[in-house]
């Protein structure tokens, strides 16, 4: 699914939202040129707030209070005039990214999460951001461009300040991680741009050629349909969420894509049994899991792949939070099972204890679990689900990671059921998980407050990208001894 599809309600409380597939939105018919007096832009804002401290199981995990009750302030106190959707939206922002927490979603119902305003004059150049710096992959509309050149600054603004700007609004990402705010500028930066800094019907670049000389270009912009067309045609199509190969004859290499299928898709529980009897049958000693690009899906996906990988008997989770479901002040859509058990929904609740039992109990290794030497790889796309089964076969030492910091925490994932909080007067939606995830880990492997932090951490190159090229699986395979 794409991530213009945005929010999807589960059925239930074992599947764990990603960041394209989470709830579906309710439609409504708003002019994002209307604009809000002061009263009701501090009004929706309050709701933001409340709904916040209400629902969501870690608010101040990786945000002290202090901080967040000042940029509350901050934030309130530019509503002094009347302002637009768009104003209002791109206000509030920073106060959602603050939480950092992944899951944590600011949207309006039925437009393209990355493009919720503009559609016209967009950013027309595809660039690849890394450590800091842009880099020129190629044109929207395919026409000549210096590829491969350093970006320095667009329309008089350095890419130092664009990308300390934009992260701040941000939130694709759980605590200090950055691999998923450089995803989101790599595969989203014109709309992006458009919604934090603005559009412009011309865009000049200055950049540092491949020969080191500094330039300047204007290009003028382009659409939305014509991005999504570039990207229809240059992306993959859809793949299947799970498969296993041999490399060499020496190596096993499992992809999985995302931890959940639609129906005619391949039995998750019959692969892995497959997969992991092909190892034990072939005497395979290393294992290359792909988990690149995956963002999550069901957790007892993620617990059955690590019985096939654990040594010992295992607790999978420390502990789950989530607030007591008292009676809200404010519009709210919540899933069926959360509505029935509301009631009995809290710390220390006896039926919440009951719900979630099954996570919380010592889970036993796979009569034949797999022995051998265990690679995953990991980028900037890795989250939710993905980052916990990453984070538990970390902090027991039983992987070595290849790739890029994660997007999802190494310590907590906050997820699995939502409540959508719309906003009386703007209509903008607020996603909140209800259910925190912590992981049991050896703090001393990773820090807490971090993404999944690779043993080996191998970039992509700006010409491996215009190339097509994949060093991660090279060097995973090179490691391995199989080359």
């Amino acid at each position: 699914m794409g991530s213009s599809e945005i929010f999807t309600i589960a059925k239930t409380v074992a599947m764990k939202f990603t960041f394209t597939i989470l709830l579906v939105a309710l439609t409504f018919k708003i002019s994002l040129g209307q604009t809000l007096n002061p009263e009701l832009l501090k009004s929706d804002l309050a709701i933001v707030k409340n709904a916040l401290q209400a629902r969501h199981p870690e608010m101040y995990r990786h945000t002290i209070h202090e901080h967040f009750d000042s940029l509350y302030q901050s934030i309130e106190s530019q509503f002094n005039k009347p302002m637009t959707i768009a104003q209002f939206y791109t206000a509030v922002s920073p106060l959602i990214s603050s939480l950092k927490c992944g899951h944590t979603k600011w949207l309006l119902s039925g437009k393209d999460y990355y493009y919720p305003f503009d559609t016209i004059n967009l950013f027309p150049l595809k660039l690849y951001f890394t450590k800091g710096k842009a880099f020129v992959i190629s044109h929207y509309l395919n026409q000549d461009v210096p590829v491969l050149s350093e970006v320095i600054a667009i329309n008089g603004i350095s890419i130092e300040n664009l990308i300390t700007r934009l992260f701040k609004s941000l939130s694709f990402g759980d605590g200090f991680s950055t691999g998923g705010k450089y995803y989101e500028l790599n595969n989203y930066f014109p709309g992006i741009l458009s919604t934090y800094i603005g559009t412009s019907a011309e865009y000049t670049i200055e950049y540092i050629n491949p020969e080191q000389k500094t330039e300047t270009k204007t290009f003028a912009g382009v659409s939305y349909d014509a991005i999504k067309s570039f990207n229809d045609k240059r992306n993959k199509p859809e793949e299947v969420p799970y498969s296993f190969s041999l490399v060499d004859n020496k190596l096993g290499w499992m992809d999985i894509n995302r931890f959940y299928s639609f129906k005619g898709e391949p039995d998750y529980d019959k692969f892995l049994k497959k997969s992991f009897a092909e190892l034990k049958d072939k005497g395979i000693e290393n294992l290359v899991i792909d988990l690149r690009g995956n963002e999550g899906g069901n957790e007892d996906w993620g617990i059955e792949l690590y019985k096939f990988l654990a040594r010992n008997p295992f607790r999978y989770y420390e502990s789950l939070s989530v607030c007591k479901m008292r009676k809200a002040n404010f519009k709210e859509q919540l899933p069926f099972l959360v509505r029935v058990l509301k009631p009995f929904i809290g710390p220390g609740r006896k039926s919440f204890k009951l719900l979630v039992h099954k996570w919380l109990k010592t889970q036993k290794p796979k009569k034949d679990a797999f022995r051998g030497k265990v690679y995953l790889l990991l980028d900037g796309q890795s989250f939710s689900v993905t980052t916990e089964l990453a984070s538990k076969a970390k902090s027991d030492g039983r992987v070595v990671i290849i790739g890029q910091e994660s997007a999802g925490g190494y310590a907590l994932n906050t997820s699995g059921l939502f409540s959508i909080v719309t906003l009386p007067h703007s209509k903008v939606e607020l996603g909140i998980p209800l259910f925190g995830f912590n992981m049991g880990n050896n703090p001393t492997k990773n820090p807490m407050d971090r993404g999944i932090l690779p043993d080996y951490e191998v970039e992509m190159s700006p010409a491996d990208i215009a190339n097509g090229s994949d060093p991660v699986r090279d060097f995973a395979i090179k490691l391995a001894g199989t080359r």
